[in-house]
């Protein structure tokens, strides 16, 4: 039998709101659990109650009065139809300043340069004010898209805030993606105002996006006002307008909070737009009772502006923390950078992808140990797991998977039950998740298609300009009737512990036999001299399928690569099976990466079958982008 690598302490358990809210529905609806999978099924088969208890435990204020919790409209059939909590009215930036002591500490800032900051929360009220009454001096109200080109600052928290105090509607990329990617997305929404950071450093290195400025104003036409905040105009706006009350405009729980994007990859990216009502609830259970943020706490997840974990993030601020933010590259000056604000921000809770933590399991950490350790982004991998807890053994390591289409996560952490490695703890309360087979039957100890069988208030309102939520319906429900299909491909236990196999469309099909490639990239981390790996399967013109394994060699090893791959075929064979070896092995100088840290297995695959490698990714969203020619020249020399 498996043995957990942490088990919860009763202290820890039961001081946790988790806990907190076992206790409060025992006594509001009667219904007592004695674990956890009897609490989640209580919340899939009484799903509108549940929605209800979480408005009410968290004290959610709103005006108006509903009718139902969510309900069809227009005779719909499917969740892209359905209305939440119809009547209400409510704001999200309220709730981010409700209760809060004017003198505390609401912000941590570090940046690559070592400045270090605290703010407190009068300083980022008055921020939130003058930039509240310069958008409305310059024509922004309910409604307006207002957009960003910022790095993880203070001000992007800020203009973020007074934006959606408005009823404005929030969209932001990262500096680091290119003119292109910019315009392909803020294009999609058309922005009335733009706030750019046009000078920046990012892992050591001096940035101008002043050309970007340019280009994004001659192609959208929209945007009335842009704001450069390296600017004298910038800081005019501080001095302008006095200190004076906030100001909150109520809007309705499906109102659009802010819109995201999907990777875009293949062709242009999806707005995905979510709900104000539908983020603020699912924040409020998925950072109090999954990942158990409480009061008093700090909270960091490493991440850009262009991720959803930044929206994620802020949220901790929902339940009392203050927010850490990191403003560079994570690995900057040997880590040290990173690892020193940790320390002096006495991080509680500490996420970042699963690709960084992977990374790092040679360095030392000294004089820190958070409470919580959070990663997502890809599959935490068993050995990793394991470091992690040498390195913190007293911290609650939390695998989550989610995504953007929810800006959260619905596989996630549970503060009553053991952490076993290479498992993802739980489904979320609220998230009604089954693993069907090919022939659409849900299974449990097996593989198969990650399926949400009842709508959740964080799924998209819709995709902005989708006329019909034709690409919608397409991405979610074109594939099984009636439910929402994910694209993963997870595997539940009977203890109720996932275990993620990777993306459903990146499958590996060997002989009718399906292979997770997680399951490559675990295998291969116990071997040595491997420090990162892709792989992919193609089928050639007379349908065999070939699995083509990438290996990026350390530079420090001294094997000969036919010897690491003769290591990777023993470790693949003995850890799983001899259809997991590949048939072609290359070794490679990088491994292709999106912005947000994730493999490029699928335009890979494309490139391997002959597609045109112009239509197949986007450089633009690429972290890399000038890895793929050491892969189009393989695929070119193999005929």
């Amino acid at each position: 039998m498996k043995e957990p690598l942490w088990v919860p302490k009763p202290a820890y358990s039961e001081q946790s709101a988790l806990y907190e809210y076992g206790q409060y529905i025992a006594e509001k609806y009667n219904s007592s659990f004695s674990s956890y999978d009897q609490m989640h099924r209580w919340s899939t088969d009484n799903l509108a109650r549940f929605w209800e208890s979480i408005l009410d435990f968290f004290d959610v204020k709103y005006s108006g009065r509903y009718t139902n919790v969510f309900s069809h409209r227009d005779n719909g059939s499917d969740f892209t139809d359905i209305d939440w909590f119809s009547g209400l009215s409510l704001s999200y930036s309220e709730h981010i300043f409700a209760g809060k002591d004017p003198t505390a500490i609401a912000v941590k800032y570090a940046d690559e340069e070592c400045t270090y900051r605290a703010y407190t929360w009068a300083e980022i009220s008055n921020m939130v004010y003058c930039l509240q009454n310069y958008m409305r001096d310059n024509g922004v109200s309910k409604g307006d898209r207002v957009v960003g080109l910022l790095n993880n600052t203070v001000e992007t928290l800020a203009i973020f805030l007074a934006a959606n105090s408005i009823g404005a509607i929030w969209s932001c990329c990262s500096p680091d993606f290119g003119d292109k990617s910019v315009v392909e997305r803020f294009g999609l929404i058309q922005p009335k105002m733009l706030f750019i950071e046009t000078s920046y450093q990012y892992g050591g290195k001096a940035f101008n996006k002043s050309s970007t400025l340019t280009h994004i104003l001659n192609e959208i036409d929209s945007i009335e006002k842009s704001v450069d905040i390296n600017s004298k105009e910038w800081s005019e706006i501080f001095v302008h307008y006095p200190n004076g009350e906030l100001l909150f405009e109520r809007v309705a729980f499906d109102h659009p909070i802010w819109i995201l994007y999907s990777s875009g990859t293949t062709g242009i990216p999806k707005a995905i737009t979510h709900r104000t009502g539908g983020n603020l609830i699912e924040h409020l259970k998925a950072l109090s009772l999954h990942q158990n943020v409480q009061t008093g706490e700090n909270f960091l997840w490493y991440t850009t502006t262009g991720w959803m974990m930044w929206n994620y993030a802020l949220s901790s601020l929902l339940c009392g923390a203050t927010l850490c933010l990191y403003n560079g590259a994570i690995n900057h000056d040997n880590h040290r950078t990173f690892w020193n604000f940790l320390k002096r921000g006495q991080v509680d809770h500490l996420g970042a992808g699963a690709t960084y933590f992977s990374s790092i399991h040679e360095l030392i950490i000294r004089d820190y140990q958070p409470k919580v350790i959070g990663s997502t982004g890809s599959p935490l991998a068993e050995k990793t797991f394991d470091n992690l807890h040498g390195k913190f053994p007293q911290a609650h390591i939390i695998s989550l998977s989610g995504g953007t289409d929810v800006c959260s996560a619905f596989l996630s952490g549970c503060p009553l039950l053991p952490v076993y490695r290479g498992e993802i703890q739980c489904r979320t309360l609220g998230s009604d998740i089954v693993a069907y087979d090919e022939k659409q039957r849900e299974v449990l100890e097996e593989v198969g298609e990650l399926i949400i069988k009842q709508p959740m208030p964080a799924m998209p309102l819709c995709f902005w300009g989708d006329k019909g939520n034709k690409k919608y319906k397409k991405s979610y429900f074109s594939t099984y009737k009636g439910v929402w299909n994910h694209g993963d491909w997870i595997e539940i236990n009977s203890r109720g512990g996932i275990v993620m196999h990777g993306r459903s469309d990146s499958t590996l099909n060997r002989g009718g036999v399906r292979i997770g490639t997680a399951e490559i990239y675990n295998g291969l981390l116990s071997v040595a001299g491997i420090t990162d790996s892709l792989v992919i399967v193609t089928d050639d013109s007379l349908d065999i399928a070939r699995m083509i394994l990438f290996i990026r060699i350390e530079p420090e090893n001294t094997s000969s690569f036919d010897d690491v791959i003769e290591r990777a075929k023993q470790a693949l064979r003995t850890q799983y099976s001899p259809r997991h070896v590949p048939d072609l092995f290359y070794q490679v100088q990088d491994i292709p990466y999106t912005l947000s840290g994730k493999k490029l297995e699928i335009p890979i695959k494309k490139i391997f079958s002959g597609i045109d490698p112009q239509r197949v990714v986007s450089a633009d969203i690429m972290r890399n982008p000038a890895s793929l020619e050491e892969y189009i020249g393989i695929y070119r020399a193999l005929g």
